[in-house]
């Protein structure tokens, strides 16, 4: 039994390039607000397991669900495309998470702090920013392209491995907040935003000539 290493350095260099760990800074930032630092590490490492789960469950079984549900991969860009859609311009218009004036209560329990705060942000970092329909779709390719178990294994610890990256990257952002401020992060936020819609877009237009390939010409 041996690996595909063709498929999973491929595999390697798409999650990665999708993940993106640079234009999770500012949405970061902004959902970390008034944390210290070890409520910034447990809620990040929250939404980092929760995203990996998500995306481990459709890299090994996310082919058969669909197929399971008769959903194809075009619908599933179709769908995935406008969650994608909405969010872009959301974060366009700066409103990609909004938590008002709230702040980190430092007298209650750090657990419930953090639990209080995941349930507000991890829709939309956990999903559809980090476990999105980018993501998904790619671990479902990947997965379904993968010829045996010990290739499964090293895409499952190559995916591991990409978001710890992103893990270390949101740790750091404070950091990068201090140096650069909110304007350069808010500049950040509306360019990647304008190019989540493109995305979104060509999510949508690949889903869209599939199920209808006379638009293709």
């Amino acid at each position: 039994m041996e690996a595909n290493w063709n498929i999973i350095s491929n595999f390697a260099i798409a999650l990665l390039a999708i993940v993106n760990p640079v234009e999770k800074i500012p949405l970061w930032v902004q959902a970390t607000k008034g944390g210290k630092q070890n409520f910034q590490w447990l809620l990040a490492g929250m939404i980092i397991l929760s995203s990996a789960g998500i995306l481990l469950i459709f890299l090994w079984f996310g082919h058969t669900l669909l197929t399971r549900l008769k959903i194809d991969l075009a619908s599933f860009k179709i769908g995935g495309g406008l969650i994608l859609l909405q969010f872009g311009f959301s974060m366009l218009k700066g409103t990609a998470i909004e938590l008002g004036n709230e702040r980190v209560d430092e007298t209650a329990d750090l657990t419930h702090q953090v639990l209080r705060r995941y349930r507000q942000v991890f829709i939309p970092i956990g999903v559809p920013v980090i476990a999105g329909p980018g993501a998904i779709t790619t671990t479902i390719i990947y997965g379904y392209q993968s010829d045996s178990l010990l290739t499964d294994a090293i895409l499952s610890l190559t995916l591991v491995g990409v978001l710890a990256i992103l893990y270390v990257t949101l740790l750091f952002s404070p950091m990068i907040h201090k140096v650069t401020g909110d304007l350069p992060l808010n500049l950040i936020s509306r360019v990647f935003g304008m190019v989540l819609i493109a995305i979104a877009v060509q999510f949508m237009v690949d889903g869209l000539t599939v199920v209808f390939p006379g638009w293709a010409g």
